[in-house]
C-alpha cells in the first residue's frame, strides 16, 4: 500500500517476473497472473471473468452464475500451477460497492487461498485498501500488509544521487552539479520514489532532445512547467522559495497508459510505444525497481 506515484505496481511486477521460482516452465504452466486494474464496475462476477480472461480463458458463454464463475476460476489456477494472483489497483475492489458485495468479494478471495491448489493473493494499491480487510478479521490476519516509506533528502541521499548519476551515465549525459536539485526533486516528486524515478527520465529526456552534455536545473524546470502546468513563481525548480510552495493539495499528473508515453520533444507532441521520437537508440529502459536494483 501506498500512495500514487512510488513505485509499486513496477516493484511487484518486476519481484513476479524476475523470481527464478516463478518462471513459466512451458505451455500450460503460468506461476503468476497480474490484473493491472480492477474490473469496473468491479463486481465480484467480473472480477471472476476478469482473472479467468488473464489465464487464457475467454469463453464465458452461456451467461453462467457467480458461483460458476468462481468454481471455473479454482479450476483454472489448480490446472495452471498459480501460485499468485495479482490484482492492481485494489482498492477500486471497493468502489460503489456495498457492505454485503465488498464482504462477498472478500469471500471469493479467501477461498482462493484455501484448500487444494490455493494460490496468494496480492493487492496492490493507495492507503484505501486497508478498508478491504477490515470488514473481516480473518481476512485481516490473513494478509501481511507491505506499506512503503516516503523518500527523504536527507535520510536517502545519498542513494538518490547514486541513481540519479547511474541514469544520467547510462544516457551518456554527465550528472548535474546544483547542490540542491536532490532536494527539490524529491518534493516535486511528493517524497515518492517512483514519480522521483520519472521525473529525473523526462529532465533527461529534454536535456538528450536538446543536445546537451549535461543535465542541469533548468531541463527538470522544464518538464515540470509542461506536466504541472506552473507558473514561474510556483516551479519547483526555478523559485527561490521552492520548499514553500504546497504540494499536498495538487493531484498527481495523469498516470500514463500502460506500455505507452509521449515523447517530451515538445514541439511533436507524439505518442510512442517505444522511445521518443528524437532520442538516441541506446537510450535505457529504466524503471523504478530497476533504477533500485543497481543499489
Amino acid at each position: 500500500m501506498e500512495a500514487a506515484g512510488g513505485g509499486k505496481t513496477s516493484l511487484v511486477k518486476h519481484g513476479l517476473k524476475s523470481h527464478p521460482l516463478l518462471q513459466p516452465k512451458g505451455e500450460g504452466h503460468m506461476p503468476w497472473i497480474m490484473l493491472e486494474a480492477a474490473p469496473s464496475p468491479a463486481t465480484t462476477k467480473a472480477l471472476g471473468i476478469e482473472i479467468l480472461a488473464k489465464t487464457g480463458y475467454t469463453d464465458v458463454s452461456g451467461n453462467p452464475n457467480e458461483q460458476e464463475i468462481w468454481r471455473l476460476v479454482k479450476h483454472r489456477l489448480a490446472a495452471l500451477k498459480t501460485v499468485f494472483v495479482c490484482i492492481d489497483e485494489g482498492h477500486d475492489l471497493l468502489g460503489t460497492a456495498s457492505a454485503v458485495e465488498i464482504r462477498n468479494m472478500q469471500k471469493r478471495l479467501k477461498n482462493l487461498m484455501q484448500g487444494e491448489g490455493a494460490v496468494s493473493v496480492i493487492l496492490v494499491g493507495i492507503g484505501e485498501l486497508r478498508h478491504l480487510a477490515a470488514y473481516d478479521d480473518q481476512i485481516n490476519r490473513r494478509y501481511q500488509k507491505l506499506a512503503f516509506d516516503d523518500i527523504s533528502p536527507v535520510r536517502d541521499e545519498r542513494l538518490l544521487k547514486g541513481i540519479l548519476h547511474t541514469l544520467c551515465a547510462e544516457a551518456g549525459i554527465a550528472a548535474p552539479k546544483e547542490p540542491d536539485l536532490i532536494e527539490r526533486l524529491v518534493h516535486a516528486s511528493r517524497r515518492r520514489f517512483g514519480w522521483f524515478i520519472k521525473n529525473a527520465l523526462r529532465a533527461l529526456e529534454i536535456a538528450a532532445v536538446a543536445g546537451a552534455s549535461r543535465l542541469e536545473k533548468a531541463h527538470f524546470a522544464e518538464d515540470w512547467a509542461v506536466q504541472e502546468d506552473a507558473e514561474v513563481g510556483k516551479n519547483v525548480f526555478l523559485s527561490n522559495d521552492w520548499s514553500k510552495i504546497d504540494l499536498s493539495e495538487k493531484p498527481l499528473p495523469p498516470r500514463e497508459k500502460k506500455g505507452r508515453r509521449s515523447c517530451c520533444c515538445h514541439s511533436c507532441r507524439s505518442t510512442l510505444s517505444k522511445r521518443p521520437c528524437h532520442m538516441p537508440r541506446a537510450w535505457p529502459a529504466i524503471t523504478p525497481t530497476s533504477a533500485w536494483s543497481r543499489f
